[in-house]
């Protein structure tokens, strides 16, 4: 049956664009942490909605699994192929099809890289507000399967907040098509919202509509330091009220984070504050005036340090300088390469929870 079914995958895609066996590169079959890796039988890359139909209804009629494989940047195994399987790759895929400036939404395919879509945007004067550390490397239809949320999320909300219509392929290679560009849609049930968040398991996305935003004329950066939890909610609370809206993000980070991978970062880059703070906060506001963004931002932070609700803070000066910051929570593998290999997953809880959770976390691994 291998050698059949893999001239039948073959005859969809094309002998160049299907790996087997032993040919098939190692980005198919291990993960980013190089602790989940497996023998798929075929890794095979669809140019079109239709390939990808006629490959799941072949693999559905042999019982074959298909799993796909995105960008790889998650960390539990999640998109490593079953032994034997089909590593259903939407990397030629990867086209921004259209954006509408009108009803601010563009229409990318699956396989579309995140920053892609995000530059694409940008340059012409929208925001996908999506945005992650990797987002050099996720694709738009990882983003969907998993409903990312990422580091604005406070402001503009998860990857579901943002998709307003998907075409996907279901299991037995039905094509279902609701590329609408309405915010308002009540129009029958809401089944793009199954597949956000299903991790591929209820069908492939290959296209979506997403939300745009109006792009930013400021974006502001600081690093605060907090002497507990409290504060730090305080301190969220208090620049909600008074950046009126513009915070985007507010990035918390306990101490020993904070210490393990500005220590493993000091080759390449100085530590922006010093250590023997609880907690750390990366907090960015972007707003529709540079100028008096700027000003607000520092006055919005000057009573909240004179209160002692913040301890310190550093404010980004330049574009390098907030890069620089953001770097402490996005250039991880210095600090997480002496812990190899393990596990690592996003968890969510209530605010009021967390504190007592990681209390019971740290006291579970140590």
């Amino acid at each position: 049956m291998d050698d059949d079914f893999g001239k039948k995958l073959a005859g969809i895609v094309g002998q160049r664009h299907l790996q087997q066996g032993g040919d098939i590169a190692e980005r198919y079959r291990i993960d980013l942490t190089r602790k989940f890796a497996s023998c798929p039988g075929w890794a095979v890359k669809p140019g079109s909605a239709d390939e990808v139909s006629a490959i799941l209804r072949l693999a559905n009629a042999a019982g074959v699994p298909v799993t796909v494989v995105g960008g790889q940047s998650g960390t539990c195994g999640a998109a490593v192929p079953c032994d034997g399987g089909i590593a259903l790759s939407l990397e030629r895929m990867n086209r921004v099809l259209e954006i509408d400036l009108v009803s601010m939404t563009m229409t990318v395919e699956a396989g579309c890289i995140l920053q892609v879509a995000q530059e694409a945007a940008e340059a012409q004067g929208a925001l996908l507000p999506l945005d992650l550390g990797a987002r050099g490397s996720a694709m738009i239809g990882g983003t969907i399967g998993t409903n990312a949320g990422g580091n604005r999320v406070i402001r503009w909300g998860m990857m579901r907040d943002m998709v307003l219509g998907l075409e996907a392929v279901l299991a037995d290679g039905t094509v279902l098509s609701s590329l609408t560009g309405m915010i308002k849609d009540n129009a029958g049930y809401a089944w793009k919202h199954l597949l956000i968040g299903s991790e591929g398991t209820l069908g492939v996305v290959t296209k979506a509509v997403l939300r745009l935003r109006p792009l930013p004329a400021s974006r502001h950066t600081a690093l605060l330091a907090m002497d507990s939890f409290d504060h730090a909610i305080r301190v969220l609370r208090r620049l909600e009220v008074s950046l009126s809206g513009q915070v985007s993000s507010f990035e918390l980070m306990w101490e020993d984070f904070y210490r393990t991978h500005t220590e493993a970062q000091l080759a390449t880059r100085a530590r922006p504050m010093p250590l023997g703070y609880p907690l750390y906060a990366l907090v960015e506001a972007m707003g529709g005036d540079a100028q008096r963004d700027a000003e607000g931002f520092q006055l919005a932070l000057m009573p909240l340090l004179e209160e002692g609700l913040i301890a310190d803070a550093v404010i980004a000066q330049s574009a390098r300088e907030r890069d620089a910051l953001w770097a402490v929570l996005e250039d991880l593998d210095a600090g997480y390469a002496p812990l190899r290999p393990f596990a690592s997953y996003d968890v969510s809880m209530a605010i009021a929870r967390m504190p007592a959770f990681v209390e019971r976390a740290k006291a579970a691994v140590l």
